[in-house]
């Protein structure tokens, strides 16, 4: 098993979507520049910074949960496709289009990997006996 299998991962992928929803609700500038840049219109800023606390919720519940945790990946894989659509349709800088790539190749591999459970089996899978 790899580093992106621990649970210790998930939790602080969950802490940085936590900081990254709060930056985003405020938002701090470059966030909003970002936004700017990409076209996001207003009316809809408001569902990023609410799905990016939905997805540190999701994985933060690795603990007692790994299904919701893993299918919490899938969907940020989907998440940073998007977001990396984005960058390239509006030929967004290369510093903006990295962290999507990587972050998009890091979920994508924790959704095929899925999360280390203690005791694997049924509850890998997300069910709870």
């Amino acid at each position: 098993m790899s580093v992106l299998t621990a649970r210790a991962t998930y939790a602080a992928l969950a802490a940085f979507l936590a900081g990254d929803a709060v930056a985003s609700a405020i938002p701090v500038p470059y966030v909003a520049a970002n936004m700017d840049a990409m076209r996001i219109p207003p009316e809809v800023r408001w569902a990023v910074p609410v799905a990016k606390a939905a997805t540190a919720l999701g994985l933060a519940s690795v603990f007692r949960l790994p299904g919701v945790a893993r299918a919490t990946t899938a969907a940020l894989t989907l998440y940073f496709a998007g977001a990396l659509g984005l960058h390239l349709r509006v030929r967004n800088r290369a510093a903006n289009i990295v962290p999507a790539v990587l972050l998009l190749a890091v979920f994508a591999v924790m959704t095929v990997q899925g999360p280390r459970t203690a005791g694997g089996g049924a509850r890998a899978l997300g069910t709870v006996a």
